[in-house]
């Protein structure tokens, strides 16, 4: 008999009801269900040594495996196959095992594949007769492959749907990204929805700081934000945003009032809809964004339809995210840093955070209220009190230099000579000519000659003036210490034989213990300072050893060093040190008072921005 001659399904050739053999259920099955069920029931048909019998398919998860067929019923006793089943799907083969405290009884596991991958199962108690377990064992591996080929179209239709779905996904998404400005793009996706899924209404809110305020409305560029229907939508995605769940809401067929969510309900009365969708858009786990479709028409919304909706939300989430942070303005980027800053010092955790914000509050705390002493430092010298500069008494040249800088002198020690020897020619000359003009006189006034006797009376009183001069150099040749002190400045070891001017400076001298302190304040600085404040000096050479100096005068007019302002500030030693000597250089600090340890640190910083923010005109 071939299949055009079957009698319809359900009824006899006579036309009375009958019930459909499993044959016929196994060639009109339109669903995966009656078809494995019904192939199953052909295989116990054949061997009635089966038992009990089921078959397994991946569950959507993709973690379990599920019955999708049982035969004859299903009841508890079929647990015992399991170990069966496990260990056939685990060794992808087929397994045959004993049943537990019923050796008279096998349990035998197929598995089934597709595509190379295990997507299923058959399992079944049978007589523990190997005669009949071969041939069931043939059977079911030539039968197996009506559920291959099942299980196969199964996942083929699902990847098409898939792809069919990602690509509608990928292509609104597409809307959402074309154009600049983030309204408009909300305004062209909530139309792309509204045909796609054939609405009468799509709806798009925003949601920032649990307050939702609704953005988008298909086919109105504008409309009234205080109006009673936007205000039934605002509360309808509150209440998603709130519950953090897709939300269906639909009207009861017998015309009474929805029996759903309350505001929900609210928005189907008011727009006179017949179902209603809302799915939360969430990023980080928080509600950015709520998307709410409307149907009249008596239509619902599938599970399809459903699940396309959710992958578009999870998709569009980053979308939202990122196109609302990108239109902020400086007050809302400031505000959103600051409540992730508290949100992460005060939240539940951020361990790093917390720690960090004690301290930097401990820190601040410290610098707004610890006051500290403040002292001014400068780079300070010594000199002293009165200074004498030991100079060429005439052009020479440099015969020896017996100091240096630093040697303590006493007075009348010679510090240097200059060479004599030319005086010495000079002197001889003139004295010798002084001789003759002598002569030439005593003649002239043996011979009453009155012109002569002028003419070298005059001649040897310039003679005589000349070799004075000449004494007077010779005395000068050695230079000498006019008081006990120290060398200050002047060292000629290195210049013995170079000529000298007369007049140049060849060393300064000041006396010992009698010496002034000298600091280079800032300009920054000197504002703070007044005389009679105290301090303490340490020189370099003399390190560990503080003397405490009061200021005792401050010089008005400033000196460049190294491109700064310095003024002089003279201060005064309270008690005399034999260890201090002039020209000795160190660090000195003058004590201004208590400030606080902001200040004092930052007050430089400060400042200066005072004074570029008024050199700038600000």
């Amino acid at each position: 008999m071939s299949l055009s001659s079957l009698p319809p399904s359900g009824r006899s050739p006579s036309g009375e009801e009958r019930t459909p053999t499993n044959w016929e259920r196994f060639v009109t099955a339109r669903t995966s269900d009656a078809f494995c069920d019904a192939w199953l029931a052909l295989i116990c048909e054949k061997f009635p040594a089966v038992r009990q019998a089921a078959v397994l398919v991946e569950s959507t998860d993709g973690q379990t495996f599920v019955p999708i067929a049982v035969w004859p019923l299903a009841n508890a006793d079929m647990a015992r196959m399991g170990a069966a089943v496990q260990q056939a799907l685990g060794e992808r083969r087929v397994v045959w095992l004993p049943a537990p405290e019923q050796p008279e009884w096998l349990h035998v596991a197929v598995p089934v594949s597709a595509n190379e991958r295990i997507v299923g199962a058959v399992v079944l108690e049978v007589t523990a007769d190997m005669a009949v377990v071969h041939p069931l064992l043939r059977e079911l591996h030539w039968g197996s492959a009506w559920l291959s080929n099942l299980f196969g179209k199964r996942e083929l239709d699902a990847a098409t749907e898939a792809n069919t779905r990602s690509m509608g996904i990928l292509e609104t998404v597409a809307v959402a990204l074309r154009h600049t400005h983030f309204q408009q793009a909300l305004f062209e996706l909530s139309n792309e929805l509204r045909q796609r899924f054939d609405c009468s209404r799509v709806a798009i809110g925003l949601v920032r700081a649990a307050h939702v305020k609704l953005a988008a409305l298909s086919e109105a560029a504008t409309f009234e934000k205080s109006s009673p229907m936007v205000q039934a939508y605002v509360d309808a995605m509150g209440e998603t945003c709130d519950l953090a769940q897709t939300i269906e809401a639909f009207r009861p067929e017998d015309g009474a009032a929805p029996e759903t969510y309350r505001a929900h309900a609210a928005l189907l009365q008011r727009v006179g809809g017949d179902a209603l969708i809302s799915l939360p858009v969430s990023h980080q786990a928080q509600t950015i964004a709520v998307i709410t479709l409307e149907r009249g028409h008596g239509q619902r919304f599938g599970d399809g339809e459903r699940k396309w909706l959710e992958a578009f939300a999870a998709l569009f989430s980053p979308v939202v995210a990122q196109r609302r942070d990108a239109e902020r303005n400086s007050l809302q980027r400031l505000a959103d840093e600051g409540s992730r800053f508290w949100g992460a010092l005060l939240g539940p955790r951020h361990l790093v955070w917390k720690t960090g914000g004690l301290f930097a509050l401990l820190a601040m705390a410290l610098l707004i209220w610890l006051p500290v002493p403040y002292r001014v430092s400068a780079k300070t010298v010594t000199e002293g009190a009165i200074q004498r500069v030991a100079a060429a008494p005439f052009e020479g040249y440099l015969a020896a230099g017996f100091v240096r800088a630093g040697d303590t002198v006493s007075k009348d020690q010679v510090l240097a000579k200059l060479d004599d020897h030319d005086l010495l020619v000079e002197r001889a000359k003139w004295t010798s000519e002084r001789d003759q003009y002598d002569n030439k006189l005593r003649e002239a006034m043996a011979n009453h000659d009155l012109t002569a006797i002028q003419v070298l009376t005059a001649q040897l009183n310039e003679a005589q003036a000349q070799l004075d001069l000449a004494d007077d150099k010779l005395a000068r040749v050695k230079i000498v210490a006019p008081y006990d002190g120290v060398i200050v400045s002047g060292d000629l070891s290195q210049q013995v034989g170079t000529p000298v001017e007369a007049g140049k400076k060849l060393f300064e001298v000041a006396p010992l213990r009698s010496y002034r302190i000298i600091l280079e304040v800032d300009e920054r600085d000197i504002g703070q300072i007044h005389t009679a404040q105290e301090g303490e000096l340490m020189m370099s050479g003399l390190a560990g050893n503080p003397m405490p100096f009061t200021v005792a005068r401050i010089m008005p007019v400033a000196t460049v060093q190294d491109g700064k302002n310095f003024y002089r500030v003279e201060a005064k030693l309270k008690r005399e040190s034999s260890v201090l000597l002039p020209g000795m250089e160190g660090v000195g600090k003058i004590d201004v008072g208590r400030r606080k340890l902001g200040w004092v640190l930052l007050h430089s910083l400060f400042d200066w921005l005072r004074l570029t923010l008024w050199n700038w005109g600000l």
